[in-house]
């Protein structure tokens, strides 16, 4: 499989554990709490307990790893494509943080990161996407910076 056909499969399956995340009660327990972090929060930076993938608090760590670091693992274990491991934990001990809720940033169409992102903290039903706004815009669950 190559990098590329790897990185959307990836995408598309965090995308889906994400939406699932607002509609499963087990994980939209541990998920809410990430929403309410944020509103709480400004944005923090690198923060040393994220190289141990510890995110904010146990709630918010619980559904990072049931949304992202778990089905990460599997893709990695299962293509046997570890590069995407390293690449999701850089991201994750070292950048996310600081880019996924700062509204400074807009990369959109090319990442889903910052002003996009806020978005569905605003609009929980919209831009569960991570990284690329693709799977929104296939299962009409994108809404821009313009509102559409």
């Amino acid at each position: 499989m190559t990098y590329v056909a790897t990185f959307l499969l990836w995408t598309f399956v965090v995308y889906w554990c994400h939406r699932s995340a607002h509609m499963i009660p087990f994980m939209r327990k541990f998920h809410m709490d990430h929403h309410r972090q944020v509103t709480q929060a400004t944005i923090q930076g690198l923060n040393w307990k994220n190289i141990f993938l510890f995110f904010d608090t146990w709630n918010s760590t619980v559904d990072q790893w049931l949304t992202e670091v778990i089905p990460t693992i599997i893709i990695s274990l299962v293509l046997q494509q570890w590069w995407l491991l390293a690449f999701y934990y850089v991201w994750a001990a070292f950048i996310q943080e600081a880019v996924e809720h700062n509204d400074k940033i807009n990369l959109y169409p090319f990442i889903t990161s910052g002003r996009w992102h806020l978005i569905h903290h605003d609009t929980p039903n919209k831009n569960y996407g991570v990284f690329f706004p693709i799977w929104d815009i296939i299962f009409k669950t994108k809404k821009d910076l313009n509102g559409r």
